[in-house]
């Protein structure tokens, strides 16, 4: 990041090396496209291609799933990455400009590279961990907003109100399940332990066609997202 400050204050038009860092910074093409693959498998019924697959996407065990496993799996890191990794960018370009971004979008994947649920990384992972659940917060809560409004809002806030886990994890979730009417959360296995979430959003199971609808959503909910940023960036240069 010094060496990266250096370089974009030297140049003699920064404001082009700041658009090459966002863009690089808001691309994560490869969560999107495992998402595609695992959607592809199920539709064709290949489980075990399916689990490896959801498996690259998301920290929790995927060896045991069902069918409604993967695809609620796939459906909850795609959501939740999208919330994370390209609203926050986004957020944190907008306040902080690149570098911020930068170092948010580090942490970030700090956080998640060592697990915090994994015993071997805990007295590491966790003290990044709670850093990171705090500068998640705005933008988070910022793309669900946008995604509510492009698409079921009465039907997300209402999935929102009968939550019972009231962590921020689980109001994400909620959110979306809420909008597609389908069961999102419960129990996850990590590092050979169950851990026992609540189940939040709508009434039906996760199908097939739920992890399409969902790409729809989030797809919209990016263009919406994006558009804002640069109205905002506009009126800010000006």
């Amino acid at each position: 990041v010094a060496c990266l400050v250096i370089l974009v204050s030297m140049a003699q038009y920064p404001v082009f090396f700041d658009a090459v860092i966002m863009i690089v910074l808001l691309d994560y093409g490869y969560q999107r496209q495992q998402y595609k693959k695992v959607l592809a498998t199920v539709g064709r019924n290949k489980k075990s291609l399916a689990r490896e697959l959801v498996s690259s996407i998301t920290a929790r065990q995927c060896d045991t799933l069902t069918d409604i496993g993967i695809a609620k799996a796939a459906i909850e890191s795609l959501w939740l990455k999208f919330l994370y990794l390209f609203c926050g960018v986004i957020f944190y370009y907008v306040v902080f400009g690149p570098i911020g971004a930068l170092v948010y979008r580090l942490m970030l994947l700090t956080s998640w590279q060592w697990h915090y649920r994994d015993p071997k990384m805990a007295l590491f992972a966790k003290p990044i961990k709670k850093i990171v659940s705090v500068l998640v917060l705005p933008p988070a809560l910022l793309g669900a907003l946008i995604t509510l409004t492009s698409s079921r809002p009465i039907r997300g806030l209402k999935a929102v109100k009968r939550c019972s886990a009231k962590d921020i994890t689980s109001l994400l979730l909620a959110t979306l399940g809420g909008i597609h009417n389908i069961k999102l959360g419960g129990p996850a296995i990590y590092a050979n332990r169950k851990i026992r979430y609540p189940r939040v959003g709508g009434e039906h199971e996760v199908k097939f066609s739920s992890m399409v609808y969902v790409k729809r959503t989030i797809t919209s909910a990016m263009i919406g997202v994006t558009a804002i940023a640069t109205l905002l960036l506009i009126v800010i240069g000006m």
